[in-house]
Order: C-alpha cells, then sequence, then structure tokens
C-alpha cells in the first residue's frame, strides 16, 4: 500500500512545461543594416539577401517593394498537481487538486519597405518592427 502511495505522489507531483521557439525571420535589424546601402544596393542584391518581396508596385521614380513577416510564440507552463499530504492514504489522495496553467503568446512583426531609383538602385527604406 505505501508502494502505491508512493507511485501515486510521484506521477501527480509532475507539472507540464513546454515553450515554443519563435521561428526564424528573413528580416531583421541587422541584416537591414549591413545588407542595404542607399544609393548602392541593387534590386539583385536585396532579391538574394531578402526573397521576393511580398507587394511590389511600379511609380514614376522607380519601383517600391515591401516585405512583411511575422512570427508568434508561445508558453505554457504549470498544469501539473499541487498536493498536501497528510498522514493516512486516504486522506493524502482526497487532498490532490490540479495546479494552474499559465499560458502567454505573442507575435511578432517585421515591415521592410523599400523605394528603388529608375536605375533599380536603392534610393532609401523603412524598417518597423511590432510586438504585441
Amino acid at each position: 500500500m505505501k508502494i502505491f502511495t508512493l507511485i501515486a505522489i510521484v506521477l501527480l507531483s509532475v507539472s507540464c512545461s513546454s515553450t515554443s521557439k519563435p521561428s526564424t525571420t528573413k528580416i531583421n535589424a541587422l541584416e537591414v543594416t549591413e545588407k542595404l546601402v542607399k544609393g548602392q544596393t541593387t534590386q539583385a542584391q536585396v532579391l538574394e539577401n531578402f526573397g521576393a518581396p511580398d507587394v511590389v508596385e511600379k511609380t514614376p521614380e522607380g519601383d517600391m517593394w515591401a516585405y512583411s513577416r511575422q512570427n508568434s510564440e508561445s508558453n505554457s507552463t504549470g498544469g501539473g498537481f499541487n498536493q498536501y499530504i497528510p498522514t493516512g492514504y486516504f486522506y493524502a489522495l482526497s487532498n490532490y487538486h490540479a495546479g494552474t496553467e499559465n499560458n502567454t503568446s505573442s507575435t511578432n512583426s517585421a515591415s521592410l519597405v523599400l523605394y528603388f531609383s529608375a536605375k533599380k538602385v536603392l534610393r532609401t527604406y523603412t524598417y518597423r518592427t511590432e510586438k504585441y
């Protein structure tokens, strides 16, 4: 009987914890500052470094390219059992109760808008990140 109590205590005292890692995005501040030089970077170099843009718009001054990336993070902890173990087998089992589970999630977004000259050279760009 004591072995059953010990096994029950061990099994019920384990709590769950999981974390999902954020997915990587091709757009980050380091890549933007290292790979984009106004007046020098060409459209071909941008394609090589960042891939195909999500939006392309033709303007009289040149092309506008836009990239948008999002990734999500979630974290879950708890969900195990908190126990009080007074003396006695039946009393110990009757005092188990489920613990609370904590869940958090957030979304990270990055947007990059590039403006090229008619000669397909980077004129200017804007880069923005948000976490919500």
